[in-house]
């Protein structure tokens, strides 16, 4: 893995909590949904959204020139950041649903039945991943965007030094 994998994608899990929090916090929620996850369970929600950027960060970003300035580069890298951020979107969906079905699985009462959790975990999967590919479609645009404005701006200050 490239050390523009790792900053990349670094970067773009950084963005994407960051984008996360704001939306949580003015709705004056973030304590009870921060209080109803343990430390271990928000640490395997972390790891996982940064597993999967890196992953997809790595996949839209390889063969591609980024710091070349032509439009085929650009127009190339646009059309991979569309299909790598859906891509995302879908696991990190998937990962999110597998950890909270784990962390509810481990934390409830022996009569709550098992399949029955499973099977709304199964739905939940389904129906989130389809919201995570629009989403993640969609991130993936905006992240590229400004991917392409930081490298031209550390190109320009490179040159200008």
């Amino acid at each position: 893995m490239s050390g523009l994998t790792w900053a990349l994608g670094t970067f773009h899990t950084t963005v994407i909590g960051i984008a996360l929090l704001l939306l949580v916090y003015p709705g004056g929620s973030l304590g009870t949904t921060l209080g109803a996850l343990s430390t271990i369970t928000g640490l395997a929600l972390f790891v996982a959204l940064w597993t999967t950027t890196l992953f997809c960060t790595g996949r839209a970003i390889r063969g591609v020139r980024l710091l070349g300035g032509d439009r085929a580069s650009t127009g190339a890298f646009y059309r991979r950041a569309l299909r790598w951020g859906a891509v995302n979107g879908v696991l990190f969906a998937i990962a999110l649903v597998a950890i909270l079905a784990a962390n509810a699985l481990a934390v409830a009462e022996p009569s709550v039945g098992i399949g029955t959790m499973l099977a709304i975990a199964g739905f939940q999967g389904t129906f989130g991943s389809l919201f995570g590919l629009a989403i993640g479609a969609v991130a993936g645009l905006v992240l590229a965007t400004l991917d392409l404005a930081a490298l031209r701006l550390a190109r320009s200050l490179a040159s200008a030094g």
